[in-house]
């Protein structure tokens, strides 16, 4: 154990080590969901495929009533406004709040949609599951805020690590996917517990929780929360929609080829992510022309990533994902594309949300995320009913498009709001 805590929380280079450490733990994240499913093609069937998708979509989805958004506020929260215990006690009710939400969600699920019982539990599980990243994100939000991220990327990669490893393992041997999943909840419980014992006390400050700043604290970010729940809900409402009009098994190839949607904004996130706190500062302290500068170079590096994977995707993305997935994808290879470029739209608007949490404007943020809400629903069976696969490939990107339109017109009304307030 004491070398374990010696190996968390001590780096000879921070900032080295907290780049690599990020990187590390937001890659297995990331990709937490694509290497289950590849051990689930090969251990059970595309039918158990399309249950995992639907699942893990509607736990991250809860998830974010969980987070409420709050880990860019809290990191940027640069004149510490609100404490840790207040961060933490916050995320405790958020936690509990998504816990209600998603049982009051399956009931209604299941019964809407006839689930098998199996079906049902595997989603329960998955938001049980899920529920442990929205804890751990507090205090790794609050490690990234003492300017320790490595400590928060090794806490991050080594939990992905051996919870992936533990559920794959219970497929390979189990071949029950229920069972494996319920027994990787408690084992990264207990993996997490144990990190925050090791580490906590060394960032420990005396500190009391005021009931009145916890509830402020959940006013200020709730448009934050609004925002995230209703992004996450776009970039999946397709799923829904295939989850009501179409079957499992197409869910799953959905799911396959949707997955590299999220390299471009993951590999955006390596490079941006230690940036948040270095921009803030910048905006706090009116360095502009540094603060746009990495602005501009952010938008340049997103391009590039989007183009680098469409070339990518277009010469190796069918082969490569019908080898991951042990299944055939080579009728769904425009799909892809298209999703790859709707891909590179989630990133750029991501970047823009971030902006708009660090020159505080968070509050028109729902707004946007609300009208696109509004349009998914209403546009997603339609697309899915007529088009099928391609139908939700085409949807996801007009709706990126979108978003990207208006959180660029906010944000520099924004930045011109803020310009002439000072």
């Amino acid at each position: 154990m004491n070398k374990l805590k010696h190996f968390l929380l001590n780096s000879k280079n921070i900032n080295k080590s907290s780049f690599i450490w990020n990187m590390a733990g937001s890659m297995l994240m990331a990709f937490q969901s694509v290497i289950m499913l590849m051990i689930i093609t090969r251990t059970l069937n595309l039918y158990e495929a399309g249950v995992f998708t639907l699942a893990y979509a509607s736990a991250n989805l809860f998830l974010n009533i969980g987070k409420y958004g709050m880990r860019n506020f809290q990191v940027s929260d640069v004149k510490r406004q609100f404490n840790f215990k207040e961060y933490n006690t916050s995320r405790i009710i958020t936690t509990l709040l998504m816990l209600i939400v998603s049982l009051i969600y399956v009931v209604i699920a299941t019964s809407k949609n006839d689930y098998s019982m199996n079906k049902t539990w595997i989603i329960i599980w998955m938001c049980l599951f899920k529920i442990v990243d929205s804890i751990e994100d507090a205090y790794l939000g609050y490690y990234q805020q003492e300017n320790r991220l490595d400590v928060a990327g090794k806490m991050l990669t080594l939990r992905m690590i051996l919870t992936i490893l533990v559920f794959g393992l219970g497929l390979i041997f189990l071949r029950d996917q229920l069972m494996s999943l319920m027994i990787a909840t408690v084992f990264t419980t207990l993996l997490l517990i144990m990190f925050v014992t090791l580490t906590y006390p060394a960032f420990r400050k005396e500190e009391s929780v005021h009931k009145g700043k916890v509830w402020e604290l959940l006013r200020v970010c709730f448009p934050l929360f609004l925002g995230c729940f209703l992004a996450f809900y776009i970039g999946n409402a397709p799923k829904y929609a295939i989850d009501s009009l179409l079957s499992d098994e197409m869910q799953a190839c959905y799911g396959f080829i949707a997955m590299p949607v999220f390299v471009i904004g993951l590999l955006n996130n390596f490079i941006f992510s230690p940036m948040i706190a270095r921009m803030s500062m910048m905006w706090k302290e009116r360095q502009n022309k540094d603060f746009f500068r990495l602005f501009w170079i952010q938008i340049l590096i997103i391009g590039i990533i989007t183009i680098v994977c469409e070339a990518g995707a277009f010469v190796l993305g069918v082969p490569v994902l019908s080898m991951l997935y042990n299944t055939d994808l080579a009728p769904y290879k425009t799909e892809l594309l298209v999703l790859l470029l709707g891909g590179g739209f989630l990133a750029l608007s991501g970047l823009f949300v971030t902006i708009m949490t660090i020159i505080r404007i968070q509050n028109s943020q729902a707004i946007g995320y609300g009208i696109v809400a509004v349009c998914a629903y209403i546009l997603s069976p339609i697309f899915v009913r007529k088009y099928a696969v391609m139908g939700a490939s085409v949807l996801y990107l007009l709706l990126m498009i979108l978003l990207c339109i208006i959180f660029a017109i906010m944000m520099m009304i924004g930045f011109k709001k803020k310009r002439s307030d000072a």
